[in-house]
């Protein structure tokens, strides 16, 4: 049984790459199976895995490191109930500190019976690039922090949306990179392009890039104090709209929430949905990444019936009231344009808790 733990920031592209690479081994005859991870409870990730018939497990209310021993459980549980040829397991995108509190536990313990293959880590190349060349960064400095320390951490370092840089940009970036951060393995990729994947699957297969055992220091003050800063929330609208309307007022609602959101010079972390008509089959992710993806709207489809539901998973750096009344401006913006009604519901808004190594983990890393 294969195991891979995926890392990197908020809307890097790692749950297109796990779909993807899922597809890539299930056309192969294997079995796949995820762990999600969130400080949140009701995540659009799961969803969209369980959406793809994927078997999927949670570990919320905390990252990975905060939540070791709710990690194993939950690998026991995927492995009892799913029997997978392959797990991937996703750490949620505030996460640092990876290799010290999960890794390594991991490997010297084989935590669940199961040994830990590889550990990736995904960034946004035109992020990354933004960094190399000390441009200014959309987020304040401690975000920025936790930022810099995955990427410090990742021995295996993937430049994803490689595609939204020109082809001279990416190669400028891939190259400004390996300088930066030598003794990496690092890669341009698309997840979206299916033999972009089969080549990372093809690496993390090949046994050539084992999960580094070396952590970083970490100041935890600044690590707790960037989480602090994002607001989280979690909630669920749906619209009841005159036939033919679904797809429009899905299509105001997001763009209401980007609108409103850059008029309060916030910045994004990722605002994920997972949309659902009155079919399973309608099911749809839509994502908000922190840089604009110009070509969002194309990927809704016409959504038909009188009835959408969108769950919603927000991380902005802005207060958490505020994302929680401007995400309700939004829903009654879009309902009006759309002669609609609308109503929310399993509403959660927070920000992250200072990150606690368990006691139990501190003692077995001593």
């Amino acid at each position: 049984m294969k195991f891979h733990l995926i890392g990197g920031f908020l809307g890097s592209g790692k749950t297109t790459a796990i779909i993807g690479a899922a597809r890539h081994l299930i056309a192969q005859g294997k079995r796949v199976g995820v762990v999600t991870n969130d400080q949140g409870k009701y995540l659009v990730d799961t969803a969209f895995f369980q959406a793809a018939d994927l078997p999927t497990v949670e570990v919320t209310g905390g990252c990975f490191c905060c939540n070791y021993d709710d990690l194993g459980a939950r690998l026991s549980q995927l492995k009892d109930s799913a029997q997978p040829d392959v797990i991937f397991a996703e750490s949620v995108g505030s996460c640092a500190d990876v290799v010290a509190t999960v890794i390594r536990p991991f490997l010297e313990l084989g935590t669940a019976n199961l040994s830990l293959d590889t550990f990736t880590v995904f960034t946004d190349a035109r992020l990354l690039r933004r960094r190399l060349l000390d441009e200014p960064m959309p987020f304040s400095d401690d975000i920025v922090y936790i930022f810099d320390k995955q990427i410090e951490e990742a021995n295996l370092l993937i430049l994803n949306k490689a595609d939204l840089l020109s082809p001279q940009q990416a190669s400028d970036t891939a190259r400004l990179a390996e300088a930066r951060f030598p003794g990496k393995t690092i890669r341009l990729q698309d997840s979206r392009q299916p033999e972009q994947i089969a080549a990372w699957i093809a690496l993390l297969d090949s046994g050539a890039i084992a999960p580094p055992r070396a952590g970083v220091e970490i100041d935890y003050q600044r690590y707790g104090a960037g989480e602090a800063q994002l607001a989280w929330v979690d909630e669920e609208v749906r619209f009841e709209v005159p036939e033919g309307a679904a797809r429009g007022v899905v299509l105001a609602f997001i763009g209401a929430i980007a609108d409103l959101i850059d008029a309060q010079r916030a910045s994004i972390g990722h605002v994920k949905f997972m949309a659902r008509g009155n079919e399973p089959a309608q099911d749809m992710k839509i994502s908000l990444p922190t840089l604009a993806e110009p070509d969002w709207q194309e990927r809704v489809p016409a959504i038909p019936g009188t009835q959408v539901t969108l769950m919603v998973n927000a991380r902005v750096e802005i207060s958490a009231q505020a994302l929680r009344e401007l995400i309700g401006r939004a829903a009654q913006q879009a309902a009006a344009e759309a002669g609609a009604t609308w109503r929310e519901s399993h509403v959660s808004a927070f920000h992250p808790a200072f990150p606690r190594i368990p006691e139990s983990l501190r003692l077995r890393d001593s």
